[in-house]
């Protein structure tokens, strides 16, 4: 005879008992303690992550949770033996494994089986089915962003919170700042102390308490200052968190993350609770005043476009970056508007930003609640989006940058769609792949819907035009072919092993463990914690090489042929990269070595290739050898495109380039010319030293030249 499963409602209520167990701030402090820090030796490393991914990690939204019940009745201080502490802690584990896996409900396989039921049975656009990924979702954001971002959200706000709070949320910050650094030197020293093993009265809950007076030393700030933050962001004598009876209820402790401790003392769990408080709060104080709503409404949005902004600038450049687009069809009508559009060689990204969160009644599951939140958030933005990009494919309407100037567009070869929301929306590309159905053509691919900590992280990793476009022309072209818990997952995969899907893969699941060296990356860059700033993986791997230099002065040229080039560049697999940069080496020497002409091949799929050329006197005619080469090529490969360029001799410099792409004609004068070409994609190369076929005597001379091997190349060591 089998249990029947206890109902959500039971096993929540069973959790709220177990917190309220005389003690269980002890418990709560050490698996805060287990479950929120990483340990490293000298330096961070990817490795040290992954006790984060175990299954049995608790994750935030779980602690926060017991954090919440435990504030619903009065707290006892008292020590727990280490007996009980064994027993509470089982016991906790269990009842949030209950939790899980009723929230998981047809999703999840039942526990005496390894199979879920038919697929075709769940219902995944149902709320009851969102449930699940909203509650256990990835975080949206790293903890330095709240941190750092919320002073530039509410900066235009500093003096309503000065007049109405008593401080500004840069001095919140500040203070923040202070209590972590206090709480950090406290648990070191108390995870170090214990020498000669662990007593049987530990805790860890000193580690997180903490005074006033500790703060004032620490910062320049009045107490009433520092008082003022404090009373803002912790739940006070006789608040018990009363409306959080159900999981998806508001939840006091996350907008009040500190809690009171001992007579004198504050205790703060989670630091990350704090900064996300701190980024989110606010707006909530101030659209509670009737005079100040629209303000804080309009200061919001501005915060979101401006940022969103900064991140592209630093990119692409201000010159690329063109804020708040007008569309306008004569001077008395306008047809849209953008908020952020960046035009870059013969390619556009169009911005489109939404303030709009998920609400409480859609994480309950409420089905009407979630299609009005996604609604809009994501689909209202992305067919705005999607409507001002066919105008700029059409080139029949005047757009005007923010000053009223008009902007020159150039003719767009593609256009990608960013959908950014402002704030933390839990499961938000889940959501995405079920709920939207998007609109694509060969210019115009699916949309990349994310929100703007996502776009801050990929623009600090991905600092380039070329790195950054290759990316988002990957992940867009795959759309929901790649499913991940989170879009960080999914650049994490990218930085790695450069987001590569054939054809034949239908999809791809990417977890979250493989974010472990992109965690490090972060801490290391906005922390100053020790450690590599860049993660081993595409921006390494050939670093100084000789493709590495090729990719970096196509980097920042906004000419469309060169986009391209750059383009086709970087979808290459290592092992074609490393090829190409000794090609290029070669060729080099070859010329310098022969003082005449050399080249390589080398074939980029089956839709393109490259041909390299380097003469050791480039003259004016070498351009028009190498596009009669190119088309050669491209017609014998019956390729929709090739890419042909000239290098210096000496250092390798780009020199000039060509790009053929047009679909594929039957012409009898390449077909004439292409016959004097091998038909091999090029030479494969071993240490840097050549490794192909032998050529015969009477062979075409695989320098293209027309001429047989044994009159052109055969002596002199020129290659094809």
């Amino acid at each position: 005879m089998t249990d029947v499963p206890r109902s959500e409602a039971e096993i929540f209520a069973d959790l709220e008992n177990l917190c309220g167990t005389a003690g269980y701030i002890h418990l709560l402090a050490d698996l805060v303690f287990r479950n929120t820090f990483v340990r490293f030796a000298d330096q961070i490393k990817s490795e040290d992550f992954r006790e984060s991914y175990r299954r049995d990690h608790l994750i935030r939204t779980e602690l926060s949770t017991l954090h919440g019940l435990m504030v619903k009745q009065k707290i006892d201080f008292v020590v727990p033996t280490p007996e009980q502490m064994a027993i509470l802690r089982g016991r906790t584990m269990e009842v949030l494994e209950e939790l899980h896996h009723s929230l998981s409900g047809s999703l999840t396989a039942p526990r005496e089986t390894t199979t879920i039921q038919d697929p075709t049975d769940i219902d995944l656009k149902r709320g009851e089915s969102l449930r699940e990924p909203m509650f256990y979702a990835s975080e949206s954001a790293y903890c330095s962003q709240y941190r750092d971002l919320a002073p530039l959200k509410y900066k235009a706000d500093d003096q309503w919170m000065q007049a109405k709070r008593g401080f500004t949320i840069d001095q919140a910050a500040k203070i923040g700042r202070a209590i972590v650094e206090i709480e950090r030197t406290r648990l070191e020293d108390l995870y170090n102390a214990p020498h000669s093993g662990i007593p049987d009265s530990f805790t860890p809950l000193p580690g997180f308490t903490f005074t006033s007076g500790e703060i004032l030393e620490s910062v320049d700030e009045k107490e009433s200052t520092i008082t003022n933050v404090l009373n803002a962001f912790c739940v006070l004598e006789g608040e018990r968190n009363d409306a959080f009876q159900t999981l998806n209820d508001f939840n006091l402790v996350n907008a009040k993350p500190i809690i009171i401790g001992q007579p004198g003392t504050y205790i703060l769990f989670q630091a990350y609770s704090f900064y996300e408080a701190l980024y989110e709060s606010p707006f909530y104080w101030m659209i509670k005043d009737d005079s100040y709503r629209d303000t804080a409404f309009k200061h919001r949005g501005d915060f979101t476009e401006e940022f969103s902004a900064k991140c592209l600038a630093r990119v692409f450049g201000e010159k690329h970056t063109h804020s708040n687009v007008i569309i306008e069809e004569n001077a008395a009508t306008t047809a849209g508007e953008i908020d952020n559009l960046i035009l870059f060689g013969n390619r556009a990204i169009v911005v489109q930003v939404k303030s709009k969160r998920l609400t409480l009644e859609a994480r309950k599951g409420n089905d009407g609640a979630i299609q009005k939140d996604f609604s809009a958030s994501i689909a209202d933005s992305y067919h705005q989006a999607l409507e001002c990009a066919a105008h700029l494919l059409r080139r029949d309407m005047r757009f005007v940058n923010k000053n009223g100037k008009q902007i020159k567009l150039p003719h767009l070869k593609k256009i990608y769609l960013l959908c950014l929301v402002s704030d933390h929306y839990p499961s938000l590309s889940f959501q995405v792949g079920r709920f939207l159905a998007p609109v694509i053509s060969k210019e115009i691919p699916a949309p990349f819907v994310a929100d703007v900590f996502t776009l801050d992280v990929m623009t600090e990793m991905l600092d380039s035009p070329l790195h950054l476009l290759s990316y988002v022309d990957r992940r867009t072209a795959y759309g929901d072919r790649v499913i991940a818990g989170h879009e960080l997952t999914n650049l994490a995969c990218h930085l790695i092993s450069n987001l590569w899907l054939s054809d034949s893969t239908d999809v791809m699941w990417v977890t979250d463990e493989i974010c472990g060296s992109l965690n490090a990356a972060i801490a290391v860059r906005r922390d100053g914690v020790p450690g590599e700033r860049t993660p081993p993986g595409i921006l390494t791997l050939m670093k100084g090489s000789a493709y590495d230099r090729l990719v970096s002065q196509l980097d920042n040229d906004p000419r469309g042929d060169l986009v391209d080039l750059g383009m086709m560049l970087l979808k290459m697999s290592s092992e074609s990269a490393s090829q190409l940069s000794q090609g290029l080496e070669y060729v080099r020497e070859q010329a310098r070595a022969t003082r005449e002409h050399s080249n390589v091949t080398m074939g980029s799929g089956k839709d393109s290739g490259i041909t390299v050329h380097c003469r050791y006197r480039p003259n004016p005619e070498s351009p028009r050898l190498l596009q009669e080469h190119v088309l050669a090529k491209k017609y014998q490969q019956k390729a929709p495109s090739w890419f042909g360029i000239g290098i210096h001799p000496e250092d390798g410099s780009l020199l000039y380039g060509y790009n053929a792409e047009f679909e594929w004609e039957e012409n009898a004068e390449l077909e004439e010319a292409s016959r004097s070409l091998s038909s091999d994609l090029g030479i494969q190369f071993v240490d840097g030293k050549p490794r192909k076929r032998k050529v015969g005597r009477n062979d075409p001379c695989p320098c293209g030249s027309g001429k047989k091997f044994k009159k052109c190349h055969l002596n002199n060591g020129g290659i094809r």
